[in-house]
């Protein structure tokens, strides 16, 4: 089987097709130009070729429109389709029983969607994202064999079960609520930046299983990585980075968002900011389809301000050990944003500036007398388990 590496500016990712994957794209809008540009230029950055195929009215020469896609195609390839709307609905109708090479069909908000309990062609991949609170359904009545009249009857979309509003239907369908439908195109007031930012994982992750390709996010995030804190080199970071990133530090708000602030801190507060003995031992990664997330354990001698962790705050010449979340999410091949998560409340203690003894008098009245926060211990359990007890702070434990 060929394996093929296809490159995208900066990005790439490895294929087991011979061609690069087809995208067509499909939605209500006259033309290419009137669609969406953020979301055609996102699917391009991801390595597809795109084709924008516009819905019109929906008439019969759209549909065959869509059927003539997988006829026009060379012998061994395939392609993908990501509809919209009224778009969305014909398609999954359309693709129901013949897909004709089509080995992904995603559908964001469609009108209406086949029966529930009916599946599609075994080998495509199918994945519908639902919105608004209310969505046709598609039936049609046999008897004796013979296929009926096709119904189409409206249901409330439920709200899903567990994480991510996922439904119990033959075929992988998320609702997503309190948005309404247009929640995934930037150029509408119905944008919704969350909502948009889960489904857009989704549909990647569908057609990368579709295709069968593999990006390799480790590499983009460990040279990102190099070149904050080995090469130390602000511009060399910032070309890893997409054209509008950001970063943000949650505990305490610093980063910046765009280019030119990010430049800024990087080169002016983050990195010239590390003391020499700083050290970062990586306790997991967890790598999605878009995102890198890491566990670290972090440890420096206070020797020097470090605004990024503790703006404001001279040198105490403490030790400070703080365990490090970091959530990176990679587009097209370069960073486009990272969270960064610690406890803020452990790293005050261990400087002196957060005593857990002092407690709030009203508190006091009520029988506190610690507030729920520790030290390097926080860190250190998280290190090794068994370090220190659990429960110490609770209670009568």
């Amino acid at each position: 089987m060929a394996v093929q590496t296809l490159t995208t500016g900066d990005n790439f990712f490895t294929s087991f097709n011979t061609s690069v994957p087809r995208l067509f794209i499909t939605a209500e809008t006259d033309t290419e130009e009137e669609f969406d540009q953020v979301t055609l230029e996102q699917w391009r950055a991801e390595g597809f070729r795109v084709t924008y195929l516009p819905y019109g009215k929906g008439s019969r020469g759209y549909v065959q429109d869509l059927e003539s896609i997988g006829r026009n195609l060379s012998l061994g390839d395939s392609f993908a389709v990501v509809a919209f709307g009224d778009a969305a609905a014909t398609c999954l109708e359309t693709f129901r029983k013949s897909t004709r090479k089509l080995c992904a069909l995603v559908a964001y908000y469609p009108t209406s969607i086949p029966d529930p309990h009916s599946s599609f062609p075994i080998g495509m991949k199918t994945l519908v994202h639902l919105a608004g609170e209310e969505v046709g359904v598609t039936r049609a009545h046999e008897v004796l064999g013979i296929q009926g009249k096709r119904r189409t009857t409206t249901k409330k979309i439920p709200s899903g079960t567990g994480t991510g509003g996922k439904l119990k239907l033959a075929y992988p369908s998320y609702t997503y609520t309190g948005v309404a439908p247009g929640f995934a195109e930037h150029d509408l007031e119905e944008y919704d930046k969350v909502a948009d930012r889960l489904a857009w994982s989704r549909s990647l992750d569908c057609l990368r299983k579709a295709f069968k390709t593999e990006v390799d996010l480790e590499s983009v995030w460990e040279e990102h990585v190099e070149l904050e804190f080995m090469t130390r080199d602000a511009d060399r970071t910032m070309a890893t980075m997409v054209n509008h990133p950001y970063v943000n530090h949650v505990p305490v708000l610093t980063g910046g968002i765009g280019k030119k602030a990010l430049h800024r801190f990087y080169q002016d507060f983050f990195i010239p900011s590390n003391p020499p003995s700083l050290k970062m031992k990586l306790l997991s990664r967890t790598i999605g389809v878009d995102r890198v997330v890491d566990e670290m354990f972090t440890s420096f001698t206070h020797s020097q301000e470090m605004p990024w962790i503790l703006p404001g705050i001279p040198p105490t010449n403490k030790h400070v050990e703080v365990a490090l979340v970091s959530v990176v999410c990679i587009r097209g091949g370069k960073l486009y944003h990272e969270h960064i998560y610690w406890d803020q409340a452990s790293v005050l203690v261990q400087i002196g500036l957060l005593d857990p003894n002092v407690v709030p008098q009203a508190m006091k009245n009520k029988g506190v007398e610690r507030l729920p926060v520790v030290g390097k211990e926080s860190a250190r359990k998280v290190l090794d388990e068994d370090s220190v007890p659990s429960n110490e702070l609770v209670t009568d434990w």
